[in-house]
């Protein structure tokens, strides 16, 4: 099967490695600890004391894979440093073992709560980072965040993961940490080899399966009752097309890694819904991802949130790996250049995290959260050329 053109992807290569990373990087690292949360509309750094864990997770996962790729030292330092902020975060507070929600650049707790979403990033961050460096630490790190996800928020009775600790039974439970907890416990398996990681990947497919799949509409539901049945209301009947198309490449990414063909049918379900009714065809943008539906395609928010399009890059991706179609493949670097002519500023690195439907940009601050999903869904198009 054909890949992306050789000069598509050089250029790409060289946009995201040399232009967005050591842009983002160089404005984000705060040597006194960790990452800053976000770039505002000038992008400049916006200067807080807080860190969140979730964001250097991810961003000690985008200078990981990074360096992986391009072998930039600013990349290795950067990764470096967002791993010792992560280690030295865990069990704040007298978690027993977990990472606190938010914490300040001194190591205060801001918020006590382990979340499970979270979690779920610590492990994926990890994975990178050992792929990249070997440290053996980071393997030692995501068995802990795992260990205590199994044993602080795992749900004996019904299955999977509650949201958080010590808040057990928050309600209403959500498809949103099984997903990146499958994305992660995937890249632990890919970069480690060990069969628990794909064990319990299986476990999260099922659940995604058994309760997550609207098997009537062929969509994703959201938002769950404490026994995985149906929320009730506008909660339990948003569909959210970026996560859509998020399970169409985890489960590729599954099917790949399992040699377990069966998902790539359910993929196709929800890559079918998600194109034919969350793509919006009408809009000033010429084909932008929409923000939410409802199960029977009807537009709930018009509004194009930054990370949903990088997931239609990531599922066209996976839908070119799997039925080796090139049109897909096509579709996906088409929406690359959507989203660099309308979304992102005048410096070409920094964007506005949502337009309206009319294209117009709503938010100043662009939270740097969202470079995890910019990068992998760049790098998962070089991967498809480079590999093919």
């Amino acid at each position: 099967m054909k890949a992306a053109p050789a000069r598509v992807a050089s250029s790409l290569r060289n946009w995201l490695l040399n232009e967005v990373c050591p842009f983002w990087f160089d404005r984000l690292l705060d040597p006194a600890g960790g990452f800053y949360e976000g770039l505002d509309a000038a992008s400049q750094a916006v200067r807080s004391t807080d860190r969140t864990i979730l964001n250097q997770a991810r961003l000690t996962y985008v200078a990981s894979h990074a360096w992986l790729m391009g072998k930039d030292p600013r990349m290795l330092r950067a990764a470096e440093h967002g791993f010792a902020f992560v280690k030295n975060a865990c069990a704040l507070d007298g978690q027993q073992g977990g990472w606190p929600r938010k914490l300040c650049v001194d190591g205060t707790v801001v918020d006590g709560a382990c979340d499970a979403y979270d979690h779920a990033f610590i492990i994926f961050a990890m994975a990178w980072h050992y792929r990249a460096t070997g440290n053996s630490q980071a393997v030692t790190l995501a068995d802990q965040a795992y260990g205590f996800m199994q044993t602080k928020l795992a749900d004996a009775l019904h299955g999977g993961f509650f949201e958080e600790y010590p808040l057990i039974k928050k309600l209403p439970r959500r498809q949103n940490p099984h997903m990146h907890l499958l994305e992660a416990v995937l890249a632990m398996h890919a970069a480690t080899g060990d069969g628990k990681w794909m064990s319990r990947a299986q476990q999260l497919v099922m659940l995604c399966e058994k309760h997550f799949f609207d098997s009537g509409s062929g969509s994703l539901a959201e938002y769950f009752k404490a026994d995985w049945s149906a929320e009730e209301g506008e909660a339990g009947a948003l569909r959210e097309p970026g996560h859509q198309f998020e399970w169409v490449w985890l489960l590729g990414e599954y099917a790949k890694q399992s040699g377990d063909g069966r998902m790539t049918a359910l993929a196709g379900h929800l890559f079918t819904f998600g194109e034919k009714f969350g793509v919006d065809r009408h809009d000033a943008l010429g084909g932008a991802v929409m923000d939410g539906l409802n199960p029977q395609g009807s537009v709930v928010a018009s509004t194009k949130l930054f990370w949903p399009q990088t997931e239609y890059i990531k599922a066209c991706v996976a839908k070119f790996e799997m039925s080796g179609e090139q049109k897909y493949l096509s579709a996906g670097i088409a929406h690359v250049a959507l989203l660099r002519r309308h979304f992102f500023r005048a410096d070409g690195a920094n964007w506005c995290n949502q337009l309206s439907r009319n294209g117009e940009m709503m938010v100043d601050v662009t939270p740097s959260r969202v470079l995890y999903h910019l990068f992998l869904g760049i790098a998962e198009i070089m991967r498809v050329h480079e590999h093919a």
